[in-house]
């Protein structure tokens, strides 16, 4: 079985710390990638597939990713044939109804809020891995 594999751009170190360490405690195995701006983010997705390694299974942005934002990103992602069959989960510090409409209109899968406590965010990444990898079928 291939492990699930989720490319995520988060420009905060600290929330992708929190993240890798989420999934290696409580055992969760993906493959997961780690990416700090929107050029990393499409790098990424060009070399794996110059390199025949496939594209995610599923994919996490940071709202407000630079230098371009996740709705940019979005629409590129969701344009491009090779790429738009991907989940996109927006992760944003703010709930702006607005922002969430738009991301939506674009093709997201999901928009979940950052928690701002170490609790709540446990509990969302608990129910993030239960949903997208327990009950779900990627492509």
């Amino acid at each position: 079985m291939n492990l699930p594999s989720i490319l995520m751009l988060e420009p905060d170190d600290a929330d992708r710390f929190i993240t890798k360490v989420f999934f290696e405690e409580h055992q969760f195995e993906a493959d997961l990638h780690f990416t700090a701006s929107s050029s990393e983010f499409f790098s990424f997705l060009e070399n794996s597939k110059a390199a025949g390694a496939g594209t995610p299974d599923l994919i996490l942005l940071n709202m407000h990713a630079v230098p371009l934002n996740a709705a940019a990103i979005l629409k590129s992602l969701k344009a491009d044939a090779d790429l738009c069959h991907i989940p996109v989960v927006i992760l944003s510090g703010t709930k702006d109804p607005k922002m969430i409409r738009e991301c939506y209109t674009l093709g997201a899968s999901s928009f979940i809020q950052k928690p701002d406590t170490e609790a709540e965010t446990n509990k969302k990444i608990l129910s993030f891995i239960k949903y997208w990898f327990e009950t779900v079928d990627l492509a």
